[in-house]
C-alpha cells in the first residue's frame, strides 16, 4: 500500500470540519467506477466522527507492542474524585493486652496469627506485687471480721445497758475503716486483674475474639507494669481511610458512595459509604481524612494494604453508561481519540470520541463508540505514534 505523507493525515485529524465530499475529489470519483459505495448510509451513526484512515500493524508488531483490546461496557460509574487510601484496623475491634503489674511470664499459650476467643487465656505470669495485693486483701478481710465481731459485741453490751456509748461508737468506726480498707484492697487487686487465683500467679486473657496480630512476650521474660504483651484484633470489619486532596474536599461528605480498589487486587472492588469525615486538614499533606467501614469476612482486606477510594459526586446515579479504561484514550490536536479494532487482524480505526465522567481509572464515552466495540486499552500510544508518523493506509484507497 502507498503510504501518505503525515500532512494529509494531520489535515484531516487536526481539523474539526467534516471530510470533503466525494464530488470535490476526482480521484474518489474514480473509486466509484471501481464499485466503491458513493455514500455513508451503510455506516452506524456512531461512526460519523471516525477518522477516515486506518492504522495497520503486522502480526509481529502486535506481539512486540503488547497491543490489547477490550469491549466497551455499560457500567455504573460511581466516583469522580480519587484519593489514596489504606486499610487499617478498626480501633473499636482492636485491643492492646497489657499487664498492670510487673512480673515474670511463666507461660505463653498463643503464637502470632492465632485465632482466639474472648476470655481465652493468652499467658500466665508470676508477680510479687500481685501476691502482695492478694495478701493485703486477705489481711483486710480478716480485719473486717475482727472489727465486725467487736462491733456486734459492743452493740449487745449497749443494748443490755452494760457497754458505754463511746465504746460502741469506737467499734463502729473501726468496722467502717476496716471495710473501707478491704474495698480499697479489692479494687487494687481488680486493677491488677488478679481477683481470681491465689498467690503470685495470674492469667492474662483476651478481651475479645479475633487474631493475635502482635506478640511481645516470651516465657521467662520479666515485664514491667503497663507492658503491652499482645494485640488482638477482630478483622471481620475494617476501616479504609482515604486522604482527599484539598481541591476535592467538596466531595468528602458523610454518606457519599465510595468504591475501594487495592493495588494487591486490581481486579476487585468494594463498595461502601463514607462514615466519617475529619474536621481538619493535615497541615503537612493538605489532605482530609475520610473513613469507610467494610465487612471483611474472608480476611482479604488486610490492614496495611494500599489502594484508592473513588468518591461519588452529588450527581452520581445508578444509571449504567458506556465506559472504557482511561488508558485507551489518546489526544491528537486537542481532540480525544481511541483506536477501534476491525475484523481484520492488525487493522485499527482511529475514532474521535466525546468523554464524560471519570472514576476508578475508567471514563464515560458519550459519543463515538458504542457498547461492544473493541477498543485498544494497551499499546494505544504505539498506534498513535504510527498515525502521527504517517504510517497509515487510507481506508478509501485500498486496492
Amino acid at each position: 500500500h502507498e503510504l501518505l505523507p503525515f500532512l494529509v493525515a494531520a489535515s484531516l485529524l487536526g481539523g474539526c470540519q467534516d471530510p470533503p465530499s466525494h464530488d470535490d475529489h476526482g480521484h474518489e470519483a474514480d473509486h466509484d467506477d471501481h464499485g466503491a459505495p458513493d455514500g455513508h448510509d451503510d455506516h452506524d451513526d456512531h461512526a460519523k466522527d471516525k477518522a477516515a484512515r486506518t492504522v495497520r500493524i503486522s502480526k509481529a508488531g502486535l506481539e512486540r507492542s503488547g497491543i490489547r483490546t477490550e469491549p466497551v461496557r455499560s457500567e455504573q460509574l460511581i466516583g469522580g474524585v480519587d484519593a489514596p487510601a489504606e486499610v487499617q484496623l478498626n480501633p473499636n475491634r482492636t485491643a492492646h493486652v497489657a499487664t498492670m503489674v510487673a512480673g515474670k511470664l511463666d507461660e505463653v499459650r498463643v503464637s502470632l496469627g492465632d485465632a482466639v476467643e474472648a476470655n481465652q487465656v493468652l499467658a500466665t505470669m508470676r508477680s510479687v506485687a500481685l501476691g502482695e495485693a492478694r495478701s493485703a486483701v486477705a489481711n483486710a478481710r480478716a480485719d473486717v471480721e475482727v472489727a465486725r465481731a467487736n462491733f456486734v459485741r459492743q452493740e449487745e453490751l449497749k443494748r443490755e445497758g452494760i457497754g458505754s456509748q463511746r465504746a460502741f461508737l469506737e467499734a463502729q468506726g473501726v468496722l467502717r475503716g476496716a471495710e473501707s480498707d478491704l474495698a480499697a484492697a479489692n479494687e487494687r487487686l481488680h486493677v491488677y486483674g488478679g481477683r481470681k487465683g491465689s498467690g503470685s500467679m495470674t492469667t492474662i486473657r483476651s478481651p475479645l475474639s479475633g487474631f493475635i496480630i502482635e506478640r511481645h512476650g516470651t516465657p521467662g521474660e520479666v515485664v514491667s507494669e503497663g507492658s503491652s504483651l499482645f494485640t488482638v484484633s477482630d478483622l471481620s470489619r475494617v476501616w479504609v481511610v482515604g486522604r482527599v486532596y484539598e481541591q476535592d474536599v467538596a466531595a468528602a461528605r458523610i454518606g457519599a458512595l465510595v468504591v475501594v480498589s487495592l493495588q494487591a487486587y486490581p481486579a476487585k472492588m468494594w463498595k461502601g459509604e463514607v462514615s466519617y469525615v475529619s474536621h481538619t486538614l493535615d497541615p503537612h499533606t493538605r489532605t482530609l481524612d475520610v473513613r469507610v467501614e467494610l465487612d471483611n469476612p474472608d480476611g482479604t482486606l488486610r490492614p496495611g494494604l494500599f489502594g484508592r477510594i473513588s468518591l461519588s459526586r452529588d450527581h452520581d446515579s445508578a444509571e449504567e453508561v458506556p465506559v472504557i479504561p482511561q488508558s485507551a484514550v489518546q489526544r491528537i490536536d486537542g481532540r480525544t481519540m481511541v483506536f477501534v479494532a476491525t475484523d481484520e487482524v492488525g487493522v485499527f480505526v482511529p475514532t474521535f470520541v466525546t468523554l464524560g465522567a471519570r472514576a476508578r481509572g475508567k471514563v464515560e464515552v458519550r459519543d463515538g463508540v458504542v457498547e461492544g466495540d473493541q477498543v485498544v486499552v494497551s499499546g494505544a500510544f504505539t498506534l498513535k505514534s504510527e498515525l502521527l508518523s504517517g504510517q497509515i493506509s487510507e481506508g478509501d484507497h485500498q486496492h
